[in-house]
């Protein structure tokens, strides 16, 4: 299994366990050990929160046991695994152009990948970039050098 087949795994095990709680956190009894190694590396990239000191006091109510360890699913977590669902099997590296941004070359498996992300701006948490829907929408394909 490659990398992010793996953190894909972990984020759907989290949204599963979060969803099945009925609290959205995924308490260390529901996750494999595997799992909770892994929730480490998604919690730097900014898809994983972990429960503070705060949250675990809370949890230990809601779940009736002391709870040491707890993760959820952060809005970015979400989106990537709605992403990693719908997308293409091409590797995607998304990007865009704006007043701001560097225009891009993208090869045909690239760019649909980037027109299935925006696609999906009615079920993401966090959007797109503004403008970036009709900037793909716009693009076209130089199929001499096929970008």
């Amino acid at each position: 299994m490659r990398g992010w087949e793996r953190s894909l795994s972990v984020l759907e095990a989290l949204c599963e366990r979060g969803q099945a709680a009925g609290h959205g956190w995924a308490p260390d009894t529901e996750l494999l050990p595997a799992h909770q190694l892994q929730v480490n590396a998604l919690e730097s990239q900014g898809l994983v929160e972990l429960a503070g000191r705060e949250d675990r006091a809370e949890l230990w109510v809601l779940e009736g046991r002391p709870v040491r360890w707890a993760a959820c699913l952060t809005l970015y977590g979400h989106d990537t695994l709605t992403y990693g669902c719908c997308r293409p099997r091409a590797e995607p590296p998304p990007s865009g152009k704006g007043p701001d941004r560097q225009p891009v070359e993208l090869i045909p498996s690239q760019m649909a990948a980037l027109r299935v992300f925006v696609g999906l701006t009615g079920r993401l948490r966090v959007p797109p970039a503004d403008g970036l829907a009709e900037q793909v929408g716009a693009a076209s394909c130089d199929h001499g050098i096929k970008r």
